[in-house]
C-alpha cells in the first residue's frame, strides 16, 4: 500500500509539473513597448515628464532566467521652472535620452503560466542629448545655441508581468527605475572659456512600460 501511495504522489507531481510549464518557455524574445518617464531629483528641476519607446531582444536560458539587451528613445520638454518671464528673451531646452542596456531577468514560477511575474536588473550606457536655444532681442551677445551629448554609465531595476495573449505573443507590463550617478554638467559657451551649465549632474527616473513580447 505504501508503494502505491508513493507511486500516486510521483505521478501527481509529474502531471502538475507538466501543467505548470506548458508555455513555450526558452528561446528568443523580441519586445516593443511605449514608456512614460517621471524624472526625479535634479533632472526634474529642468525637465518635464518624458515619453518614448524601447525595443528589446532577450534569450531565455531556461524557464526562469533570461538575458538580453534593450535600447530606446525618450523625449523630455523643459520644466516650467526654466521658462523665462521676459518679452525680449526666450529660452528653450529639449532633452533626449537614448539608453543602450544589457539586462538580466528572473521569471518567478507560478501555477498558471499565462500570468508570469518577473524582476530584473539592467545596466549600460545612457546617452543624453541636450538641445539649447536662447535668444535676447536687446542683447544678442547672450544668444546661444548648443547641441550637447553626454555619455554616462548607469544602472537600474525592473519588475513586471507577462500576460499570455496567444502562443506567440505576451502583453508586457513593467515598472522600472534608472539611475545615472554622474553626468558632466558644464560646457564651453564660447572661445573665451565662459561656462554654461545644463542644470543637472545625475539622473534618477521612474518609468512605466506597456508593450508586446513576441516569442520565436
Amino acid at each position: 500500500m505504501k508503494t502505491i501511495y508513493c507511486l500516486f504522489i510521483f505521478v501527481l507531481i509529474s502531471i502538475l509539473s507538466e501543467a505548470q510549464y506548458y508555455r513555450r518557455d526558452g528561446g528568443f524574445r523580441l519586445g516593443v513597448n511605449a514608456q512614460y518617464t517621471y524624472p526625479l531629483g535634479d533632472f526634474s528641476d529642468v525637465a518635464k515628464n518624458g515619453f518614448g519607446g524601447n525595443i528589446s531582444g532577450k534569450y531565455l536560458i531556461n524557464d526562469v532566467i533570461g538575458i538580453g539587451f534593450e535600447t530606446g528613445y525618450h523625449a523630455f520638454k523643459q520644466s516650467d521652472k526654466m521658462d523665462v518671464q521676459s518679452a525680449n528673451q526666450t529660452h528653450e531646452t529639449k532633452y533626449r535620452l537614448i539608453p543602450v542596456l544589457v539586462e538580466g531577468t528572473f521569471y518567478i514560477p507560478t501555477w498558471d503560466r499565462t500570468l508570469l511575474p518577473y524582476l530584473g536588473v539592467h545596466f549600460g550606457a545612457y546617452i543624453t542629448n541636450i538641445n539649447i536655444k536662447q535668444s535676447d532681442i536687446y542683447s544678442p551677445e547672450n544668444n546661444a545655441k548648443e547641441n550637447l551629448w553626454r555619455f554616462s554609465p548607469g544602472v537600474g531595476a525592473h519588475i513586471g508581468l507577462l500576460i499570455e495573449l496567444s502562443e506567440y505573443v505576451d502583453l508586457d507590463i513593467k515598472i522600472r527605475g534608472d539611475y545615472v550617478p554622474k553626468i558632466k554638467e558644464d560646457y564651453d559657451r564660447d572661445e573665451l572659456g565662459n561656462k554654461g551649465y545644463i542644470g543637472f549632474n545625475k539622473m534618477l527616473n521612474i518609468g512605466g512600460n506597456i508593450g508586446l513580447l513576441y516569442k520565436f
